[in-house]
């Protein structure tokens, strides 16, 4: 796991870890002499797990280490927290997203923000083409438009 980030050899500029909270000893004490060499060679180390790490059942040294740094606790958004998100984004495009698109939406497209900010981006440049405001009837009419070029054609 760590082994190739042991040799004598350059360190890449970003090292990500996770898991960190299912390190057993062994795997902790090579983790600890990675923070040391990270830190020494200035190398960002991003490291993720299920606590924060001040709470994690890790050895002290690599705890502390680790909550030195940043620590951030991600959480997955609400629907109405991404229907927010979607109508914030609209207005930084410049137009005002209507509740119903928003909720059109989240019902029948991808759950994921990015999906939906993409999705967002391109019924934008759509209405753009098509010189039509954006509605509901211009959404599902791109996302058909969508649908139908993204199917493999038949033989």
């Amino acid at each position: 796991m760590f082994t190739e980030l042991e040799e004598p050899t350059e360190l890449p500029t970003l090292i990500a870890v996770d898991d960190v909270h299912d390190l057993d000893p062994p795997l902790q004490a090579r983790l600890f002499q990675l923070l040391r060499r990270a830190r020494e060679e200035s190398v960002r180390l991003l490291a993720a797990g299920n606590a924060p790490a001040a709470a994690l059942a890790l050895r002290e040294d690599v705890r502390t280490r680790l909550a030195a740094g940043l620590v951030f606790q991600l959480h997955l958004l609400s629907d109405t927290e991404k229907a927010e998100a979607l109508s914030s984004h609209a207005l930084s495009r410049g137009f005002k997203l209507a509740p119903e698109l928003a909720e059109y939406l989240l019902r029948h497209g991808r759950r994921d923000l990015a999906s939906l900010m993409a999705v967002l981006d391109a019924v934008d440049r759509y209405s753009l083409e098509t010189k039509r405001p954006i509605t509901l009837p211009l959404l599902r009419e791109m996302l058909q438009l969508a649908s139908e070029t993204s199917q493999p054609s038949p033989r």
